[in-house]
This record gives C-alpha cells, structure tokens and sequence, in this order.
C-alpha cells in the first residue's frame, strides 16, 4: 500500500520524465543534458589565408614566360656568404664577335638560346662548343672567354648572382695559350 510520501515521488518522478521528454522534444536541452550525448570537441577555427601575392593585371600575364630555356650538362651547387644581386640579361654576339677574357664576382648560367658559341675557361683551355638549347656553368670568378664562331647571330640569356655592389665584369688577360682575347 502506497503512502501519501510514495504517491508524491512517484508523481514527482513521472512529472520529471515528462518535463525531459518535452524539453527534448521543443529542443531546450542542450547536448550534454538530458541523457543527449556531448559532441566531441568543435573543430578549430581556421586560421586566415592570407595573401602574399597578387595576381598579376591581365597584361602582364599575359606577357609571361621563358626568356630562354637550356639543359647543363652537369650537377651545379651554389653558396652566397650573404645577400646578392641577382641579373638576368640577353646578350647577343654577332658572327665572329667574342666577349673578351673576364671574370665575374660571383656566378653566371648561361643559355644559347639562338645559335652557338664556343667558350674557354682558365680551368680548361680546350674550346667547347654549345648549341641552341645547352647551357653552361662558370663558377665564382673563373676567367673565360664566349666566342661566336658560327655563320649566324647568337642569343644568349645570361644569369649572373653577384656580390653586391661589385661591378658585374672585369677583363682578364688570356690564360690559356694561343686564345683570342
């Protein structure tokens, strides 16, 4: 036989039943509450993008591409002690024209982009010859000479990384025995 107190909590639990069923059911109970489980921890916010460059106006795109394009022959390594000066610039030999003897305060890549030259280096007297497409390494202040011994026009595109401030060239006197200057 229940008893007034029995009646009550029994009537207190039921009520307590129906007011979780109908909280859930409008949607008040937050995850967590009332038997919902809690969600795993909310993914982190995105950091912001933000942009380091800007493309380039239409034009410009437009006008982009190789200045030249060659393969070296050989592995190359490169090394600054600090900051330098980086050149990119088209030269153009005419048959017969040579560069002269000199060296430079840093390194130079060169393409042969249209014709052929021949070139000499202190390191190696013996001539090679490079051809439309091959390029070629001089290392930190190598004395050489780029000559064009061809029937036509030849178009090299020069980079050179430089020690700032220096001048780009300085003439060197003929190492190798017999070479033009």
């Amino acid at each position: 036989m229940l008893t007034s107190f029995g009646r009550t909590a029994r009537t207190v639990a039921t009520l307590v039943v129906l007011a979780g069923v109908v909280l859930t059911a409008a949607g008040c109970a937050q995850p967590g509450q009332l038997g919902h489980d809690a969600p795993a921890d909310p993914p982190p916010a995105a950091a912001p993008v933000v942009a380091t460059q800007t493309a380039p106006p239409p034009a410009a795109a437009a006008a982009t591409g190789d200045v030249g394009r060659g393969t070296l022959p050989t592995r190359i390594q490169l090394s600054t002690l600090g900051p330098a000066e980086v050149s990119v610039r088209t030269v153009e030999l005419a048959p017969g024209e040579t560069t002269g003897w000199h060296r430079h305060p840093g390194t130079e890549t060169t393409i042969v982009d249209t014709g052929e030259v021949t070139v000499q280096t202190a390191d190696d007297c013996t001539a090679t010859r490079y051809r439309q497409g091959q390029a070629l390494f001089v290392p930190d202040a190598e004395p050489h000479v780029l000559r064009n011994d061809g029937t036509g026009p030849a178009r090299l595109v020069v980079t050179q990384i430089l020690a700032p401030g220096a001048p780009d060239r300085s003439s060197v006197a003929s190492p190798c025995a017999g070479a033009a200057r």
